[in-house]
């Protein structure tokens, strides 16, 4: 996919994943399918931190013109992010937590356009971790990643929903 399908799609993406958010009753948001990592609020947290993530990696591979990075998130922020997940979001942090990843969006796409056309789809080494192998990165794969992220939510919240008010 060409980078301006592969950035529309990626808006599209957005879109469904808050259309389906916005589905989510607010005496919801805690609730913790037994089993899951993800209280249903906080599929919205890890959405942000997995943009957040990939945002720190795609600005990397620009500010290095794709040179091999290292890890690049803070230790214990994907813990302490996972952590937040578990809870979920209170009806409060709801409108924030969306301006957060209307924000986190705007910088993906801006990173992506910064590009020239032909490293679109040019790889970088990126470490992901400590003591893991590089792994090879375009900001084409990023965006796809993020877009199918975002999909593969829009199911799961749906999901968490019925099981939600099946538990009710």
């Amino acid at each position: 996919m060409d980078r301006t399908d592969a950035l529309a799609d990626f808006d599209v993406a957005r879109n469904e994943w808050e259309v389906a958010f916005a589905k989510v009753p607010d005496d919801a948001l805690g609730y913790l399918k037994p089993g899951d990592d993800y209280a249903l609020g906080g599929l919205q947290v890890h959405v942000n931190w997995v943009l957040t993530h990939y945002s720190r990696v795609l600005d990397g591979m620009i500010a290095k013109k794709f040179a091999q990075l290292p890890p690049l998130d803070p230790p214990g922020e994907g813990e302490a992010a996972n952590k937040k997940a578990k809870v979920g979001l209170t009806s409060s942090e709801r409108t924030g937590s969306l301006k957060e990843m209307a924000r986190l969006h705007a910088a993906v796409l801006a990173g992506a356009r910064r590009l020239q056309e032909d490293d679109w789809g040019r790889k970088a080494q990126v470490i992901y971790g400590e003591g893991q192998d590089p792994y090879p990165t375009s900001a084409e794969d990023i965006v796809g990643w993020l877009r199918d992220h975002y999909r593969e939510h829009v199911e799961q919240s749906a999901e968490l929903i019925s099981s939600w008010n099946e538990s009710r």
